[in-house]
């Protein structure tokens, strides 16, 4: 049983966790505007759309309880080398620990060598399980055949374009940001009906944010198929740096826009200031935001965000590999990577916001009780 002080810690590190993505990936604007005859905007669907993430968090993951322990299973961490993922790691072993599982980081790197050096070291040292974080899965591609090959599951978060055969549970990946650039266009359009006119920001380097624009651009053309849509370029070079400069030249070549959707909060850095200081007053919705941005929308710089619950995916990483681990099927919430998503506005952010956003304070104790059924 874990004590009160042991739960305040290990829920303490697992909110930090939601700086793990702040996110837990040249210059250009493509701009492109879908028209129509009739600029009619289906508001009652977006409404709808957005029902469940508004007011409170989407549903918890994770329902089944957990029918065999996985005790002394042995879980292999590839340490991609940056501080975020040494920090998923510090916050995902707590979970692993309560399972009775031990977790093992292994310097990985983001080379395709090293990264499959690490693998080689999973296999020959017969791991039970595999947590692959932030590391594209073109590194290691052969290593994740290899790791099949010898029946070790595989689990990752930040993935994008593996196949659910071979990895079926997916944590912040290609369903979720597809569902997230669905809830964001569903957003724009329950505000502002016929008379959206929006740019979504994206960063071409970091994968899962083409897969948000491009649901984004989708969703919009089928809720409203005459309001107009631009997608803009951030490039990653320009994050805290120049990234406010491309966003504030961008919305003064149109000064038309009215919302300003970004698939990350690393490309708002220093853009409420930069905007006041242009004279620019457009809503800002920002996907995932991290502390900063967090701390923004609670003074009103920052209009929304979609926050991801990133300690729940932690944990959630753990519960599938104990029970792929021991035989039993990840459970259906962790296939369909549902972890909890908001649509935070000030009224819903009290108090400090310093570590981050999480739906369920109490998620430690929901996992725990989902546990403590098994044999």
């Amino acid at each position: 049983m874990l004590t009160h002080s042991k739960k305040a810690a290990i829920s303490a590190l697992a909110i930090a966790a939601t700086l793990i993505l702040a996110s837990c990936g040249n210059s250009g604007n493509s701009g492109s505007s879908s028209a129509g005859a009739a600029n009619k905007a289906d508001v009652a669907t977006a409404k709808e759309m957005i029902a469940p993430y508004t007011g409170q968090p989407s549903k918890f993951p994770i329902t089944q309880p957990l029918a065999t322990k996985p005790t002394g299973k042995r879980i292999a961490y590839l340490d991609c080398g940056t501080p975020i993922c040494g920090l998923f790691y510090t916050v995902t072993k707590p979970a692993m620990e309560a399972l009775g599982m031990s977790l093992t980081s292994i310097k990985a790197g983001l080379q395709a060598d090293t990264v499959q050096a690490a693998v080689d070291t999973v296999v020959q040292d017969k791991y039970d399980g595999v947590f692959v974080p932030a590391i594209p899965p073109a590194l290691w591609k052969r290593g994740l055949e290899q790791l099949q090959a010898n029946k070790i599951p595989v689990v990752t978060s930040g993935a994008i374009g593996l196949d659910p055969k071979a990895v079926p549970v997916q944590q912040a990946g290609t369903k979720d940001s597809t569902r997230g650039g669905q809830v964001l266009a569903a957003q724009v359009v329950a505000e502002h009906g016929s008379k959206s006119d929006v740019a979504v920001y994206y960063t071409p380097e970091l994968d899962f944010t083409n897969v948000i624009k491009d649901s984004f651009i989708e969703e919009m053309g089928k809720l409203c198929a005459g309001c107009k849509v631009r997608e803009v370029k951030v490039p990653v070079a320009t994050f805290g740096t120049s990234s406010q400069t491309v966003i504030v030249d961008d919305l003064q070549a149109h000064p038309g826009t009215a919302t300003a959707v970004f698939a990350i909060g690393e490309e708002t850095a220093g853009l409420p200031a930069a905007l006041k200081t242009a004279g620019i007053k457009v809503e800002t919705i920002v996907n995932s935001p991290d502390p900063s941005n967090l701390e923004a929308i609670q003074k009103g710089d920052i209009n929304m965000g979609f926050g991801l619950d990133l300690p729940v995916i932690a944990w959630t990483v753990a519960d599938s590999l104990a029970r792929m681990t021991t035989g039993q099927q990840p459970d259906p919430g962790a296939v369909e990577d549902i972890a909890p998503r908001q649509l935070l506005t000030a009224a819903d952010l009290k108090g400090d916001v310093s570590r981050g956003w999480t739906g369920y304070p109490d998620f430690a104790d929901r996992f725990m009780a989902l546990w403590s059924q098994a044999k």
